[in-house]
């Protein structure tokens, strides 16, 4: 049937080319008519009108019946497709009967398995009844063997009852066992560090995103970027006194676009470390310097 609903596309293809021709035919044979009668002399070329009427009655009539052929073509089209469909339906739901009918024979094999081992599991237990750990499992298992019994007496009565109409289209074919999806484990957020900004500044996220930080206002960023702010005076921690002094003071009145804003990504990186920033010190090699010197040893 897919093969020949192969030749039946390309026929119709084929017809749908002739009839645009056809259509296109039609349209001139009808534009030289009304040419002709706007244009010729009506007594002295009838000859030729009939034979221009001839033409545009002949080009309908092809235009008509490619559109008729392309409408029973379509038809048979849709029929073998509706076919296709239903035939990969009939197999799909035979496969899924099948596969039904070889799962229910598998768990009627392994149920029998299971009641005898979970019966002689019991049995072990009971010998130990003194233990009451012991004397529960052997009351668990036998109350879940019984139900288990049970319940498969209903399950699998229902279930071989779907096999044939699952087969026939009555019932849906049994939908398939979700695939496991693994969780994706959160990134950490990148860390941060809130400043105190004694001068407007400008600087990136670890996304690239541009931010703003405005004076005397509080600022999170990029632990790198903070260290260089402090580092150049830029920023002071949040424990600094100033800070309850001035925070807010400016009111939001801020311009990103002013001369004196800060570009803290272009700004050298610095000694963050603040212990080694207050000492100042500075390493002096004295490694030339020749000294001598006296000492008093008492002799004994």
């Amino acid at each position: 049937m897919e093969h020949e609903l192969v030749g039946l596309r390309a026929r119709a293809a084929a017809l749908h080319s002739r009839h645009k021709a056809a259509e296109a035919a039609s349209v001139d044979a009808e534009a030289k008519l009304q040419q002709h009668l706007l244009e010729a002399d009506l007594d002295a070329d009838e000859k030729a009108r009939n034979k221009l009427e001839a033409t545009v009655a002949a080009c309908a009539l092809t235009r008509d019946n490619f559109a008729k052929a392309i409408a029973a073509q379509q038809a048979k089209i849709v029929e073998i497709e509706d076919n296709i469909t239903a035939e990969r339906a009939a197999v799909e739901r035979k496969a899924a009967s099948d596969k039904l009918a070889r799962d229910l024979d598998a768990v009627e094999r392994a149920l029998p398995d299971h009641l005898s081992a979970a019966q002689r599991l019991v049995d072990a237990l009971e010998k130990l009844h003194f233990h009451f750990e012991s004397g529960a499992m052997a009351r668990f298992v036998s109350n879940t063997t019984t139900q288990v019994e049970v319940a498969a007496g209903f399950a699998l009565a229902e279930l071989r009852g779907m096999v044939g109409p699952i087969r026939e289209g009555a019932a849906p074919i049994p939908a398939a066992k979700p695939a496991d999806t693994p969780i994706a484990a959160a990134e950490p957020a990148p860390p941060t560090q809130t400043v105190f900004m004694l001068k407007s500044a400008k600087f990136r996220e670890h996304d690239g995103r541009s931010h703003f930080a405005g004076q005397w206002e509080d600022a999170t960023m990029p632990v790198a970027t903070a260290q260089r702010a402090l580092g150049m005076g830029i920023a002071v921690p949040v424990t600094d006194p100033r800070r309850a002094q001035l925070r807010g003071t400016r009111g939001g009145d801020f311009s990103p676009q002013a001369a004196d804003v800060v570009d803290l990504d272009a700004m050298p990186q610095v000694e963050t470390d603040p212990v080694m920033r207050a000492a100042n010190f500075t390493v002096i090699d004295r490694s030339a310097e020749a000294r001598t010197g006296q000492i008093s040893v008492r002799r004994v």
